[in-house]
């Protein structure tokens, strides 16, 4: 798993507290397409494909 960038983990960590797109731009004061834009970014480095499998992906790292 590639690192995250510093905005890409603040969104990961909203996106983790089950909050809508809308409610993470927001809340960091960013665009909708950022934060967008940021998910692709995560999702890729993750490897997965959603957000419900990129929380999943959070578990399983966390219970480790």
């Amino acid at each position: 798993m590639e690192n995250l960038t510093k905005a890409e983990t603040l969104v990961y960590n909203i996106l983790l507290k089950g909050k809508l797109d809308k409610e993470i731009a927001d809340h960091l004061s960013i665009s909708l397409n950022t934060v967008k834009k940021h998910n692709k970014s995560i999702y890729r480095k993750l490897k997965v494909r959603n957000r419900l499998e990129a929380i999943l992906v959070h578990q399983q790292n966390s219970s480790i």
